[in-house]
């Protein structure tokens, strides 16, 4: 479920140039409808658009599948559709997506993950099929069931000698076969032989089953419920009414007390809801190990020896069936973790940032999210006690976890050579340099603690303040404040943007009043240790960029200039919205460039496509066409190169910090 925020055109925009890229024109068009007109019905639909009642179905079913629309029937007998713009938003994130996967979990992992992305949710046991189809038999084969065996697990037939498929069931299987528009590489669906050759993909039914595990259990993947398919109001509704039910059976609150129990109820059964979404199912245990090599087994009636749920398989009959698809939230969690580690090596070096990633990996599989979307209210009557019981749980990690995971690396590196000296025990020369280097493999265990301990102190007198100390327990606890750092974060980018645009006095502006609050002209000079003039200029620049805020409040009952306060201010909020909007701006015309340079080589393109022009390039294209191709290249990978980092932009500005909404 999204959070509130403002549809602006521009995302919509956005969204139907990125649901058009991926899903083609059709669904391009039936998206554009709900992003013009808003909730609609089939009918409404049909009504509003110069498409027919079948072309529309086939759009919607389309949209639904990949869950970039919601549609509900419960609040009336017709289906109302409406437009899910974070799930529409992460189109432009799917190559992210499986890199992050990857780096994390492997290759099999990324794989999935891939597929789950080009099909929006899919049951295991048709995802496994699609992966590792049966082998069909036929009058020719009949003569040879006896070498029909089954491979790693596969349920597929051996390789022939002369080394052919029969049957064609080297083929794609219901066209899965990875993300389109080149969303990412080498994720593709594995072959009919050995489940993805070997390029590191999946090779073996076991592998696709260890993935899907591993992936369930650290919440990358979660079930999928009608639930998911209704939109916030619909949603809203649904547990609203339970709440409503299990209060008072049904009837309405009797009173204003009443009505925030209802609400807070509300909330409870909302979070409830969306956590059961989250946890992972009851797999059965293994008898072996997944890393340990399968014995072949006799095929049975042509059937999988997996689909059962039995032998060595922790999935039964009832894993199978279930639907299964990406979880955004932790998508969310993941590139803040690599946003931060960037941002620590750009500010610390690359050996704290190393640290500083040991510490956040370490407590990101028990993060579900960046935010709580629907926190409980807080109650001022409250006691500390229960102030303390209803917050959130603290993730705390000690300097000795991490030293344990520091022994592949030099973790003296990124330190002061004083600090150094003074741990190990090592001198320095006249230049306050070390007389020869610290072998890391010599250092004991309390030495490299110390200096683990050392990284950790630096993290924490950053201004970022990227750790917070906690207690001494464990040779020191510390935990990461996630809103403080999104915050000084989200600050950090509108400080960025003005002094990109307005480089002279904009930034200093911007600190003043958001040190002092409201000003009006007299004070902001004082504050800026500028004349009133100079102030105009930068006010009226940055008021009409939105960054900051006027007011002008009369001192009289007649409205005159000369007679009324002009009052300055800087709404973070409010920064945040513009600067947001104006991201969404830039990656629309880097998906038009995108477009426009596309274009012009369009021909070139078209051949180079052709199955008999691939990995034979230099015989059939001529040395123009070579040249616009490589130019082509070039511009392509700049362009991505600039949404990418449009796109980690938005992340800081929307999803690590929310709800996006202001007072």
């Amino acid at each position: 479920m999204s959070y509130t925020q403002r549809e602006t055109p521009v995302l919509a925009e956005l969204c139907t140039y990125l649901v058009e890229d991926h899903y083609g024109e059709l669904a391009g068009r039936v998206y554009s409808i709900l992003a013009r007109y808003g909730r609609q019905t089939l009918h409404q639909m049909v009504r509003n658009s110069y498409l027919n009642r079948r072309q529309v179905s086939l759009g919607i079913v389309t949209l639904v599948q990949s869950h970039l629309i919601f549609h509900s029937s419960a609040v009336s007998p017709l289906a109302y559709y409406e437009i899910d713009w974070q799930q529409s938003y992460t189109l432009v994130r799917f190559g992210k997506i499986v890199k992050l996967v990857e780096a994390r979990f492997g290759k099999n992992a990324s794989t999935v993950i891939g597929n789950l992305l080009e099909h929006g949710h899919t049951r295991i046991g048709d995802l496994k099929n699609a992966l590792f189809p049966p082998a069909e038999k036929d009058d020719h084969d009949e003569d040879e069931d006896e070498d029909e065996q089954v491979v790693n697990g596969t349920g597929l037939k051996r390789k022939r000698a002369n080394g052919t498929h029969t049957n064609g069931t080297h083929a794609k299987v219901n066209g899965i076969n990875g993300l389109t528009n080149g969303a990412f590489d080498g994720a593709t669906v594995a072959g009919a032989e050995h489940g993805g050759g070997h390029d590191g993909s999946l090779r073996t039914v076991e592998e696709f089953y260890d993935a899907i595990e591993v992936l369930m259990q650290n919440g990358w993947v979660m079930k999928v419920d009608p639930i998911q398919y209704l939109g916030a109001g619909d949603y809203h509704q649904i547990a609203e009414d339970r709440a409503r039910q299990q209060l008072w059976a049904g009837d309405a609150p009797p009173g204003i007390k009443a009505k925030n129990e209802l609400h807070k109820h509300t909330l409870h059964f909302k979070r409830s809801i969306r956590d059961a979404w989250s946890e992972p199912p009851q797999f059965l245990p293994r008898k072996r190990k997944g890393n340990e090599q399968s014995n072949k087994r006799v095929k049975v009636n042509g059937a999988n020896s997996w689909a059962a749920g039995g032998g060595d398989s922790g999935f039964g009959s009832a894993l199978e069936e279930l639907p299964i698809r990406l979880n955004r939230d932790k998508v969310a969690v993941a590139m803040r973790t690599e946003q931060l580690v960037r941002l620590v090596e750009q500010r610390l070096g690359p050996t704290t940032a190393r640290i500083y990633e040991i510490m956040i990996r370490s407590v990101e599989s028990d993060i579900p999210r960046c935010f709580e979307e629907w926190p409980q209210p807080v109650d001022p009557k409250a006691t500390e006690e229960e102030k303390a019981a209803n917050a959130p749980p603290l993730h705390l990690v000690t300097a000795h976890e991490v030293e344990k995971q520091t022994k592949d690396f030099d973790i003296c590196e990124g330190l002061d050579p004083q600090a150094v000296s003074k741990i190990t025990g090592r001198h320095l020369d006249k230049h306050g340099k070390l007389d020869y280097p610290v072998d890391p493999l010599t250092l004991g265990h309390h030495e490299r603690l110390q200096l683990v301990h050392t990284h950790i102190e630096l993290l924490s007198k950053d201004p970022f303040h990227f750790v917070t100390w906690h207690s001494r327990a464990g040779h020191s606890q510390w935990h990461i404040e996630f809103d403080g750092i999104a915050k000084g974060l989200i600050q950090h980018e509108i400080e960025n943007t003005v002094q990109a645009r307005n480089p002279q006095y904009g930034l200093k502006l911007v600190r003043a009043l958001r040190r002092k609050g409201k000003l009006d002209e007299r004070q902001a000079c004082i504050a800026m240790m500028m004349p009133a003039n100079d102030i105009r200029v930068v006010v009226n620049d940055l008021t009409v960029q939105g960054f900051i805020q006027t007011q002008e409040v009369p001192k009289v009952e007649r409205r005159e200039a000369k007679q009324s306060v002009h009052l300055i201010w800087y709404d973070r909020q409010r920064a945040r919205e513009k600067l947001l909007h104006d991201t969404y701006k830039g990656m629309i015309r880097i998906l038009q460039r995108i477009a426009f340079e596309k274009g012009k080589v369009q021909l070139a393109l078209s051949k180079a496509e052709r199955s008999d022009v691939i990995g034979n390039e230099s015989i059939y294209l001529t040395r123009d066409e070579l040249t616009q191709l490589n130019e082509w290249k070039a511009t392509e990978e700049k362009l991505l190169l600039q949404l990418e980092r449009e796109d980690d932009l938005v992340a800081v500005l929307r999803d690590f910090y929310g709800p996006l909404i202001s007072p």
